[in-house]
């Protein structure tokens, strides 16, 4: 078995990165009773410049789909970023919401193979924590959609990439 250690860098002491590229992300799982917040982001600058950069590289055709599935409130870490800075920016920036407190992040890692760069895996690397807050999220205008959902109601929205690591989160 060919196995290589995730370590990145210049190639004279480090691995090249996967052949199709990675992401590293943070997801906020926000539950009332037992409905979780997701939403629909509506195209607005600010996702791909604050937020999920790599939408930048979409075509219109994966745009238009990326713009109507469903999601966690999340965003890409910046490089030499901690994860639970980027939990509280997801927290304050997409939702408004400034008081939380969140259990240790679960950590999931995913591969699949690459429309893009065929032969080769794109990774994912996430960090999903549990948030427990009494505020409620506002309904920013990067939002088309924002709410409460049950196990039922998700079942029937179109969740993207997101599905298997919400089905892994036990929230589908």
């Amino acid at each position: 078995m060919n196995r290589k250690h995730a370590r990145y860098g210049p190639p004279d002491r480090y691995l090249p990165p996967p052949g199709a590229g990675m992401c590293v992300s943070v997801f906020a799982v926000v539950k009332r009773d037992t409905k979780v917040l997701v939403g629909v982001p509506r195209r607005r600058q600010r996702w791909t410049s604050e937020w999920v950069s790599g939408w930048l590289m979409y075509s219109n055709k994966e745009l238009k789909e990326i713009y109507r599935q469903t999601r966690l409130p999340s965003s890409y870490l910046l490089e030499g970023e901690h994860p639970d800075h980027a939990l509280l920016r997801v927290m304050r920036d997409q939702l408004g919401i400034e008081n939380f407190s969140a259990q240790a992040p679960q950590i999931m890692s995913y591969n699949s193979p690459s429309d893009w760069y065929p032969g080769n895996l794109h990774w994912d690397l996430v960090f999903a924590y549990r948030v427990k807050t009494s505020g409620s999220p506002e309904k920013f205008p990067w939002w088309q959609e924002l709410a409460f959902l049950g196990r039922q109601e998700l079942r029937k929205k179109d969740l993207g990439w997101n599905e298997d690591m919400m089905k892994d989160l036990g929230l589908v």
